[in-house]
């Protein structure tokens, strides 16, 4: 392991459509399909995670995540590995890259467990030492694969809350439609193509990763 740059994987989630669950607050039942009947914490959240099956928590309601496909798996490998690269070439550590890292989004009555597919965290706003749990430290930059069944406006949702919990930069990258979109806060959305070179000079600088190489292995 280099120790300009590493990986943290918490809880192998997968990233695609969400679909509501019912949950006891106990940790005694769930019904698929069925709204929550009580909003629930972060706390809470982590105990009913405990079976491994993938799931968010979004504003106190648990909903479920579907598994994703060989496209969105593949694009997410990809990503990740370009991104461990760059640090790894470093001279000093300037973060870390993490996959599927559970983040707490809390607001005045109520709570988020975001799950994006990929994100960088400065090395300045890991707490030591590293919790279990979910983290309570917003990523500076997150990349969102789009899978066929997610819907537009789940994936604005998502982007939304991210940048206003903080997030710097999204990316969500859609193999279907091979482009990235590039969401920033207070700047207009950016549509990159393959042809374009995908950049992050606010956060990773001198990082660069050219559109067409991020669909080069799908169909």
């Amino acid at each position: 392991m280099s120790s300009s740059g590493y990986f943290i994987f918490v809880c192998h989630h997968t990233s695609a459509n969400l679909c509501p669950v019912g949950y006891d607050t106990r940790g005694e039942s769930m019904t698929s399909a069925t709204p929550t009947k009580r909003k629930i914490t972060a706390e809470q959240f982590w105990r009913f995670c405990a079976d491994g099956k993938p799931r968010e928590l979004v504003r106190g309601e648990v909903l479920e995540k579907i598994p994703v496909g060989t496209w969105h798996a593949i694009t997410a490998s990809l990503i990740s590995h370009r991104l461990r690269l760059f640090l790894d070439s470093l001279s000093e550590r300037i973060g870390v890259v993490a996959v599927e890292l559970g983040i707490i989004l809390r607001y005045a009555d109520e709570e988020s467990v975001r799950a994006p597919d990929i994100a960088f965290i400065r090395k300045e706003k890991l707490p030591h030492p590293l919790p279990e749990g979910y983290a309570e430290f917003v990523p500076d930059l997150v990349v969102e694969i789009v899978s066929p069944n997610d819907t537009y406006t789940e994936v604005r949702d998502k982007v939304d809350e991210l940048l206003l919990a903080g997030v710097q930069v999204v990316w969500v990258v859609d193999p279907q439609r091979r482009k990235v979109e590039v969401y920033q806060q207070d700047s207009p959305m950016q549509t990159l193509q393959e042809g374009d070179t995908l950049t992050c000079e606010a956060i990773l600088p001198r990082f660069t990763l050219p559109v067409s190489e991020i669909f080069a292995e799908l169909p």
